[in-house]
């Protein structure tokens, strides 16, 4: 996706009939400016000019109902296992460093596998390098399943993407992107499956992905085109019989 790293993790903790009830996605994308360092500050660390982009929490579809105060308050709720992610894997704490936390927001075996998979479910292989990290999206998309008026299942579409700089006031843009599947549990809502990537650039290249994926995507058809030429040709002459017919 993006020009440099691409990794790929993989984990799920829960029957394949669950996960095929949560799998979705969705992708109407906004543009991002690429945020770029100023000269390093007196203090030796560079400062990105983008301010940071909060959290974008919506439920992009709803298999089921749920009134509007309770589909409000299971947005919050899963926007914060989300955001608890985030936060601890990415984005609090001072740099440079190299721990990391977040997991919180998993089941014990997903977090077992997520800690596993640290260089996709944290920032734990720039951390040590980078003095400054700013967020320039965090977006989540929730698929919910809610039968009976209960909402029992979860999927997410997440796409947070952050620029970090160094001491030397060189930045690059780290993306994580992909699928979280959540389920209820006696504690709360928590993530026991994920389907990520990690993809490193340029500051800029995620949004550059975006809106090249979106050029390319074909144009629909116009209603003047919808009949090949021939047949439309074939359907003219028939009218015109059938209206010949008629004056006999």
């Amino acid at each position: 996706m993006l020009d440099r790293v691409t990794d790929k993790r993989r984990r799920f903790v829960a029957p394949a009939l669950a996960l095929a009830v949560l799998l979705g996605g969705c992708s109407d994308d906004s543009d991002d400016e690429p945020a770029t360092p100023d000269p390093p500050s007196r203090a030796g660390a560079p400062t990105i000019r983008q301010q940071p982009v909060g959290l974008d929490v919506k439920i992009a579809r709803l298999s089921g109902h749920l009134p509007k105060a309770a589909s409000r308050d299971l947005t919050n709720r899963l926007g914060h296992v989300v955001a608890t992610w985030f936060e601890g894997g990415f984005l609090a704490g001072d740099y440079p460093r190299q721990r990391f936390s977040g997991y919180a927001s998993f089941t014990p075996d997903a977090a077992r596998l997520a800690r596993r998979d640290a260089a996709v479910t944290s920032n734990v292989q720039f951390g040590s390098r980078w003095t400054q990290v700013v967020p320039t999206r965090q977006r989540v998309r929730l698929f919910v399943f809610a039968p009976g008026h209960r909402p029992s299942g979860a999927s997410a579409d997440v796409q947070l993407v952050m620029v970090g700089a160094g001491s030397g006031g060189t930045a690059s843009e780290l993306a994580v992107t992909g699928q979280l599947y959540l389920t209820k549990t006696a504690s709360g809502w928590r993530i026991f499956g994920f389907d990520l990537q990690r993809s490193v650039g340029e500051p800029g290249s995620f949004a550059a992905h975006l809106r090249a994926t979106r050029d390319k995507q074909p144009a629909e058809p116009k209603a003047d085109d919808t009949k090949p030429k021939q047949q439309q040709k074939k359907s003219d002459d028939k009218q015109r019989r059938q209206r010949q017919e008629a004056r006999r």
